[in-house]
């Protein structure tokens, strides 16, 4: 049985990868910055034994330290690693303000390093395991200018970052069989994304994991999308 540690998981994107990862069967550890308010995440809880939640702020490096120490000390494994917490702000380039695009990078990116790094321990008791970077299209620096997609200038660059971070720790953590992608989940309707987007959370997930399920380590160190189509850096 697998056992994945999805971070940002009391909504959205993060909740949902926790529900289908329960309803198949797989063991779940649950991140998020408030386990006593998780709302429909402690729902899961209750009809599942394969769900822990567990607290981490991946804006605060001694919140991810004590959330990985802890399970270490417990003797956790973790084969599958969503590296999933993210915010947005969607202001363009003159409209952002200094601290909200600090915020963005903060949380979005060095967020995700700081999860990565300090869940080492744990994935290291895995034979076979993997770090998914949940990236955005927004983050390729090929594609801009080439479609419709813009504007959010702090998460266009907090994505771009990940997927360098996802880049080179596939090849740092080579030594220790630990492979490292990024996925983009496409537009998504989420509080992030809005009602307007192109996929319901459920679709967007289950394409997500058919993905992940078929991920071989020919394809490490690359970025995928939802569809299963490499994207470009």
């Amino acid at each position: 049985m697998t056992t994945y540690f999805v971070s940002g998981a009391s909504r959205g994107i993060g909740r949902e990868l926790c529900r289908q990862l329960l309803v198949r069967g797989d063991h779940v550890i649950a991140g998020c910055r408030s386990p006593n308010t998780a709302g429909l995440l402690s729902d899961l809880q209750k009809s599942s034994e394969n769900l822990r939640i567990v607290q981490i702020d991946v804006d605060d490096e001694q919140s991810v330290r004590d959330c990985f120490e802890n399970l270490d000390k417990q003797g956790a494994s973790i084969d599958r690693l969503f590296n999933n917490a993210g915010i947005i702000d969607w202001r363009n380039l003159e409209e952002v303000s200094p601290d909200s695009f600090s915020q963005v990078l903060n949380t979005n990116l060095r967020g995700a390093f700081l999860v990565l790094r300090h869940a080492l321990i744990c994935l290291g008791r895995s034979s076979d395991a993997w770090i998914y970077n949940m990236s955005s299209r927004l983050g390729s620096i090929e594609l801009r200018g080439n479609t419709q997609l813009g504007g959010a200038i702090a998460y266009e660059c907090s994505k771009a970052g990940l997927n360098m971070l996802t880049k080179q720790a596939a090849i740092d953590l080579d030594k220790k069989s630990i492979k490292v992608v990024s996925l983009s989940p496409g537009w998504v309707k989420t509080e992030m994304g809005g009602a307007e987007a192109k996929y319901e959370v459920e679709d967007s997930v289950s394409k997500l994991l058919d993905i992940t399920d078929h991920l071989t380590p020919l394809e490490n160190g690359r970025f995928w999308g939802e569809d299963g189509e490499e994207i470009p850096w």
